[in-house]
This record gives structure tokens, sequence and C-alpha cells, in this order.
């Protein structure tokens, strides 16, 4: 594979390319060389940057469409698997499509490798929309508690789960999926479409920290799939409605 990116008409290397201002992001789930929920993403980059940034991206679903396309051919990624593609736009008006890793899997799909649960604190203001801050800060997280198999499980000062509209975050009680707070995000929209077509009812509801342990199971999605955790502390987590959940998460290869 050779892993390219398009920015603003220039094609370069994946690995040579560093975005050199702040910027705003979606990252888009890709099979067969098509990007899923492409409109929607458009939307929230337009949302995201007039909030942040004062303008709107003028980028068509269309445009966005063929260059994402191309750009997977010419990376050489296989089309049978799943692959996200981060667009973002930066704070001069800059758009850019950068082909990510591949996931090797067949689309949206539960990870077979499940995490520990590990708390972190994080105090007011939330950030609402993903961009150059949440990137490195995750970035940060992640690189320092995944080295001991965890993932960041985000706790507010009053002792409560956080959840974000990037990586929302799941609790399992018998026929009950319950999560902190809704979102528009396509994360989010499709984790809410594919726990009512497995036949569960999705709860919105705070999550204190001290109640998890009554919890069943716990799981967080982002754009390529779900990431099951098998504890937090000294709790022990199941996974048998969450692999009902990531069996109807689309897309799915035909």
């Amino acid at each position: 594979m050779n892993l390219l990116v398009w920015d603003d008409g220039r094609v370069v290397r994946a690995s040579e390319y560093r975005c050199p201002r702040s910027y705003v992001l979606q990252r888009i789930h890709t099979l067969g060389y098509q990007a899923t929920n492409l409109g929607r993403h458009i939307m929230l980059l337009r949302e995201s940057s007039a909030e942040l940034f004062g303008f709107m991206s003028l980028c068509q679903v269309e445009d966005a469409e063929r260059i994402i396309s191309r750009l997977l051919q010419e990376s050489r990624v296989s089309p049978r698997f799943s692959c996200s593609v981060a667009m973002r736009l930066d704070s001069k008006g800059t758009l850019s499509f950068e082909v990510e890793t591949p996931s090797y899997y067949e689309g949206a799909s539960l990870r077979a490798k499940r995490l520990r649960g590990a708390f972190i604190h994080a105090s007011e203001p939330r950030e609402v929309c993903q961009n150059s801050v949440t990137v490195a800060i995750d970035a940060m997280n992640d690189s320092r508690i995944k080295g001991y198999g965890d993932m960041p499980l985000w706790v507010d000062d009053s002792g409560n789960l956080i959840s974000r509209p990037w990586r929302p975050i799941f609790a399992v009680y018998g026929k009950r999926v319950y999560t902190p707070q809704q979102f528009d995000s396509v994360e989010y929209v499709v984790a809410r479409e594919a726990i009512s077509a497995a036949g569960f009812e999705l709860v919105i509801h705070s999550l204190p920290v001290k109640s998890l342990k009554r919890m069943e199971e716990l799981f967080e999605v982002d754009i390529m799939g779900i990431t099951s955790l098998y504890a937090i502390e000294e709790h022990r987590l199941l996974f048998m409605t969450t692999a009902q959940i990531a069996n109807k998460m689309q897309p799915k290869l035909k």
C-alpha cells in the first residue's frame, strides 16, 4: 500500500503529510472504495467549522465521493477491507482527505481485542466536535494507557462517565443499553440504529462511575466499529449483547 493525502488538489504521501494549522475533522468509513454516510459527515464538518472558525466548507458530496474513491484506489487499498478517510478543514479553509491504515475487517465490526477500562478525569468545557486539539489529547492518552492494554474512560467533576460524539460510550444491563448523552454524529447514529436493529432499548441516562460495576457490558463506538471492554477495575464484563449489536452495524460487505 501507498497511503495518500489529497490536500487542496495536491496529492502527497500520508507519511510525509502534517496539517500545519488547527482544523476540524470527520473520519469517514469506506468499504469497496465507497464512502458511507458522506452527506452527514459533510453537514457536520460545515457545522463545526462554522462554530470554531466562523465559516463553512463549500465541499459538495459528489466532489468528495470522487476524490475519496480515486484516493483509495491510488493508495492500493483492497476494496474488501474497511478503511477510514480523515476529512479535514483547517482554519484557512483548506480541505484535505487522508487515507488511514485499513482495518482489515469487512465493514463495521467488533474488534477481536478487548480492553480494560481506565478512568481519566476531564473538567469542563468539553469539546463538541473532533478537531486538532481533541486528536492530540486522544493520541496522548491512548498511547499512555493502551501500553497497558487499557482504554481511557473519561469522567467529569461529578463522577459521571463522559461520552463524546466521535467515540460514544454505551453500557448494557439486561435488554437495555445506556448512554449518557445523544449526539448528531455519524458514530452515534450508526450505533443507535444497530442497537434498535438488534432488538435492544436505548436509554439516555447519566452513568456514574459507581454504577458501572452493576453493568454487564461496556463498549465504545468509533467510525470503524466497536471496542468491547473486558473489565473495569476488578469488575469483569461480558460481550454477547455487544456482539449482536456489532452484527447489525453498517456498513457490511455485500
